[in-house]
Formats: structure tokens, sequence, C-alpha cells
């Protein structure tokens, strides 16, 4: 299952000129494969350190590291096609690593999903950190709890790859991947939960340069 490599950058959280001090602004900033050279910033508010308003304006400016002479000329047809309410879901999905990962935000890191190859690796390691009981070797039905296990962790984190990347309907796009009905899907990430097995966005994103 493709997921588009986004990165992202949230801000630290800024006090709003004569707003309480429980009404902050937050700014996401993205970049996409989807659309190389540009970089779009989403603002939003968040009330008493968690509920997330808006967004309250938006921008375009080019992606890091573009040389001047490679920005593109942005104009209303250009705007006007660009998928922004995918963008925007992307950009909100975010908005939930920083209050898990404050080391991230305070030194300005670009965050990525971790990219679709990694997951298997990733899925066991959760595996192994929040069931280190089970052990694939001590006989069949230890084998096929683990395999059980693996199988809902990586239902999980192909599920917040898919909203990371904007995905409107993330269980049809893992249904349709893995050759099931929604239903099953959504079976899967409520036994996922139950088995301790939704990692946090902190645990699934990985650090990329700073600038």
């Amino acid at each position: 299952m493709a997921t588009p490599d986004n990165h992202f950058r949230v801000s630290l959280p800024e006090p709003i000129e004569g707003a309480p001090d429980s009404l902050v602004r937050k700014t996401v900033s993205l970049e996409t494969a989807d659309y190389p050279g540009l970089r779009f910033h989403w603002h939003y508010t968040i009330r008493n350190g968690s509920q997330i308003d808006g967004p309250h304006g938006f921008g375009i400016e080019p992606s890091r590291g573009t040389p001047s002479n490679n920005w593109q000329t942005l104009n209303a047809t250009t705007i006007r096609d660009l998928p922004l309410s995918k963008l925007e879901r992307a950009a909100r999905q975010a908005l939930g690593l920083p209050m898990l990962n404050p080391d991230a935000v305070q030194s300005g890191t670009w965050l990525r999903a971790a990219p679709p190859q990694d997951i298997p690796g990733l899925a066991r390691e959760t595996v192994r950190n929040r069931h280190p009981e089970v052990d694939p070797e001590a006989g069949p039905a230890a084998a096929r709890r683990w395999k059980r296990l693996i199988r809902l962790a990586e239902v999980w984190l192909e599920y917040q790859a898919a909203e990371a990347s904007g995905d409107r309907a993330p269980t049809n796009t893992i249904a349709e991947a893995r050759g099931v009905a929604p239903a099953t899907v959504r079976g899967w990430i409520h036994h996922a939960r139950r088995e301790g097995l939704d990692t946090s966005p902190g645990e699934f994103w990985k650090a990329e340069e700073q600038s």
C-alpha cells in the first residue's frame, strides 16, 4: 500500500494577543512528494491544550532547499487544483505528534511517517515491547497468537499511514489492499486497541533533517 512521503513540522504553541491563556496558536508546515517544490502552512488554535479549532489560516511557499530559479509561479488555477481538504487532513493528523514528542517540537525537527516497507519491522518491535510474554517458538498456540498480534499491529500502522497521507477513507484503503471487507479492518483496529497495540504517533514517526 503506497503512502505519500509527507514531511511535517509543528510549531511550538504561540500566545494569541487579547485571547485567554487557554487559547494558543500552532502552525503545521507540510511538504509532500505529490507536490514537490511547495510547502504548505496551516494555522490552528488549540483550546485547553488539546481541543483543535480551525484551520484559521493557510499559506503556500517554496519548499526547503528549492533554488529560487525553480520556484513555481502560483496562480488561481494552480491553487484551485490543489486537493486542499486532503492536505489539511494530513496536517491535522500531525497535530497529535508534538504533544507526545516535545523534544522534536523544541528542536524544530521535520518528521515523516515511516515508509510502508518499514511497517512489518515496526509491527514486530511493537509486539515485542507490548507483549514480551508471547514467544512464537513456545508452541503452536503461542505462534498463532504472535501471528495475530503482528497482523493487528501492522493494520494499526497502516491506518496511521493512510491518515497521515490525508486519506478520506483509510479503512477502505486497507481493506482493498488486504482483500477483505472494511468491517473486517474495523474489527482489527478495535482489537489492536484492546491488545495495546495502538502505538502513539511519537513511535510511528521518524525525524528528518532540520531547516
